[in-house]
């Protein structure tokens, strides 16, 4: 990290985004997206179209004849709206398609432009990189979190030590850390890798291109927009029954599939979208774990609070017993 203080007063800082974070960001997102559809556009056309398909492709402008071989309306073709497909040519299977690749492909496309987005924002310096400030934001978050386990309270130097003896574990000693401040050995494994990708070298980032926004999806994104994420899903299936169905009664031609490719393409987007978020997010298992080492914690930072550590309530129980035990009320009438 480019600074080493992570007291929660620099956490605070952190929170907040300015407002070249989020131009920056959207500048990236939207040159990879216009270089994406582009390339998109082009391979599907000479690949797809032309070689697998063995069709042609107008999208010039030029009018076409809405139906093959007949004297139909004409329609203008466009090269981002409005593409006449005419596949297998010369065979009993040749027909004319409209397709409209804005519609049918801007969601797969944003999709993948916005995850190379997350990662080139992630390599980028804090006061630059929008997703690389939310991961510092959240090491200092868990950082001080630990630290307030062990003292009680949160600190407001620096925690370099306690990031070294992150660093420097091996499994043995991380799995004393994880018993010790009441964490999953996971997320112990997680917080080390992420500190070695903060630390490292911008070519160490590249080849670790993962590391920081695991560490992100696992401690942040997926436990704030995980249901958000699963009501996407719904309503993508929810619009894909609705468009499907439409086809089925004819009220989609099956030479216009636009609609059916963007409602495909609109679910293929949220179940990936919610398999990333499940497969880098807590189960079921951890979190119940979790929650039950944190009462243990909390009750027996209650005990020590009022009795005493552990082992002066030790000392006190073995007094206690060998002290000698006064005589009943029963035998003394007797």
């Amino acid at each position: 990290m480019e600074n080493s203080k992570t007291d929660r007063q620099l956490y605070y800082k952190l929170t907040d985004h300015n407002l070249g974070q989020y131009l920056i960001f959207m500048l990236i997102f939207s040159v990879i997206l216009f270089f994406a559809f582009h390339a998109t556009l082009k391979i599907m056309e000479e690949n797809v179209i032309e070689k697998y398909l063995e069709g042609k492709v107008y999208n010039s402008g030029q009018p076409i004849n809405i139906l093959k071989d007949t004297k139909s309306t004409e329609k203008n073709t466009s090269y981002y709206s409005s593409w006449a497909i005419d596949i297998y040519i010369g065979t009993p299977q040749e027909s004319r398609y409209w397709f409209n690749p804005t519609l049918s492909l801007i969601l797969p496309i944003s999709l993948f432009s916005l995850w190379i987005t997350l990662i080139i924002s992630s390599f980028m310096p804090v006061v630059l990189g929008l997703i690389r400030h939310k991961i510092e934001r959240e090491i200092i978050h868990v950082l001080d979190t630990i630290h307030y386990k062990i003292h009680g309270f949160y600190s407001t130097d620096e925690n370099r030590e306690l990031m070294n003896e992150i660093k420097t574990a091996d499994t043995r000693a991380a799995h004393d850390f994880a018993e010790r401040w009441n964490l999953l050995h996971e997320d112990v494994a997680s917080l080390q890798k992420v500190l070695f990708w903060s630390h490292g070298s911008v070519g160490y980032k590249i080849f670790h291109p993962w590391s920081g926004l695991k560490f992100y999806l696992r401690f942040y994104f997926t436990e704030k927009y995980s249901n958000v994420i699963l009501g996407l899903v719904y309503i993508g299936a929810a619009v894909l029954i609705i468009i499907i169905g439409m086809r089925g009664l004819k009220f989609i031609p099956s030479t216009q599939p636009s609609l059916v490719f963007f409602a495909l393409g609109l679910e293929f987007s949220v179940l990936l979208t919610y398999a990333f978020s499940v497969m880098y997010s807590r189960n079921e298992n951890e979190s119940e774990h979790d929650n039950n080492k944190e009462n243990q914690y909390a009750g027996n930072y209650i005990l020590s609070d009022e009795f005493g550590n552990s082992k002066e309530i030790e000392n006190l129980l073995r007094a206690y017993i060998r002290s000698p035990k006064p005589e009943r009320i029963s035998e003394k009438r007797e």
